[in-house]
């Protein structure tokens, strides 16, 4: 019970600082400025909140997309006429991820132009190995007494790879999921290169600039949510493991 507490507590935490990172930098703004200097030769054109739903919705819209495909994919192989994709659907998002981002990015926009479509395809490809290697590794980990349990009651093979193998899979799915989240918040900055916005446009500005608060008021909280997701995802994992 005082684990769960401190997962809670460690949730809320970074929650804060994350709310105080987006709304109230300018509480630390000043002291950077002091620190490192300010040239702002770029204008925000948007809020540092606004940014952050930018951000967010990317992160959210890429990784729904890998979690659907690296789900249905890893439950497909299970089947036996289609057992043997396994190892070529691996290797291929392996491959994927292998490819730079930028690279993925430099590609899709001569076919797709510039905003969130290619940034959020790049961000599906990064995502998809760990959801559908851990679903793969999770699903063959289920004991073979259960199976033959299963068997026993009378399952057939689609009922008892959704009533028995995918619940007690649950645990590995879900730690590739957070995997990938967390991935995709880091990646999700290159999406100002081509127009996707994001928290990315103060990094890349401050780049442009040498403007050091600029890159650390886009870079502090990309970090911050990156570690509120990593709290959350420990949250419900805890609570699958007590399920079980």
């Amino acid at each position: 019970m005082r684990a769960e507490w401190r997962r809670w507590l460690a949730a809320l935490f970074w929650l804060l600082l994350l709310l105080l990172a987006v709304y109230r930098f300018e509480w630390l703004e000043g002291f950077l400025k002091q620190v490192f200097g300010g040239k702002e030769i770029f204008r925000q054109r948007a809020t540092l909140a606004d940014y952050m739903l930018q951000h967010l919705g990317l992160v959210l819209l890429s990784t729904s997309i890998s979690t659907a495909i690296g789900l249905s994919l890893g439950l497909i192989v299970r089947f036996r006429m289609l057992s043997e994709f396994r190892e070529p659907l691996l290797r291929a998002a392996t491959f994927l991820q292998t490819v730079p981002s930028s690279a993925v990015l430099a590609l899709s926009v001569p076919l797709m132009g510039y905003g969130q479509t290619p940034v959020a395809i790049a961000l599906v490809f990064y995502g998809l190995l760990p959801i559908l290697r851990n679903t793969i590794q999770g699903l063959d980990a289920v004991p073979g007494e259960v199976l033959l349990s299963a068997d026993g009651m009378g399952m057939t093979p689609a009922q008892r790879l959704l009533r028995v193998q995918l619940p007690l899979a649950g645990p590995a799915i879900l730690a590739g999921i957070r995997t990938s989240v967390i991935i995709n918040i880091s990646a999700a900055t290159l999406g100002a290169t081509v127009g996707a916005g994001g928290l990315g446009v103060l990094i890349v500005n401050g780049i442009r600039s040498m403007d050091v608060t600029m890159i650390i008021k886009g870079a502090l909280p990309v970090s911050l949510l990156a570690l509120l997701a990593s709290s959350l995802f420990s949250i419900l994992e805890q609570r699958r493991y007590r399920e079980r």
